[in-house]
């Protein structure tokens, strides 16, 4: 990707600890220190990492830090960003604590089309309905409204920040 993109316009995301299709490695940990560090030849813009207590969709581990993204930031020179299972509270502990430069989520978009403002301002976020991803149907991605005109405080969930 980098001969044919300056290196800055490239990322590259890694999932250290995936399991999805029954992907596995004996030293997750060891090969996801030796790629990170093997990236750093290429300078690029960001490493994109996806944080053990995830599979697939699923959060299995709650409340567990920022390991994955912990571990690159030993080796990895460039900027991180980190993603799976953050709320907002854990998100701004991790940049706090220099783990990631960045969080992303993917969740709480789908629900709270304002989510930036949401975190910002310490609003409540929406929840998602995970029936309704991966459908061919407006249902679940269109119709979430933005906080202002959020009526039912029952579909909140309290945003932690």
């Amino acid at each position: 990707m980098v001969s044919a993109w300056a290196n800055d316009r490239v990322g590259v995301r890694i999932t250290p600890s995936g399991t999805f299709n029954a992907m596995a490695d004996s030293d997750p940990e060891a090969l996801h220190a030796h790629v990170a560090e093997g990236l750093n030849r290429f300078g690029l813009a960001y490493l994109h990492i996806i944080e053990p207590r995830m599979s697939g969709y699923l959060l299995i581990k709650e409340d567990q830090p920022p390991l994955a993204t912990r571990r690159a930031r030993q080796v990895f020179k460039g900027n991180i960003i980190a993603n799976g299972g953050f709320e907002p509270d854990s998100a701004a502990a991790a940049i706090e604590q220099g783990d990631a430069d960045a969080i992303s989520f993917g969740r709480y978009f789908v629900s709270n089309p304002d989510l930036p403002r949401r975190i910002r301002e310490g609003l409540s976020l929406a929840a998602y309905d995970r029936d309704t991803f991966y459908t061919f149907e407006a249902k679940g991605y269109i119709d979430y409204p933005f906080y202002n005109s959020a009526v039912d405080a029952g579909d909140l969930v309290t945003a932690r920040v």
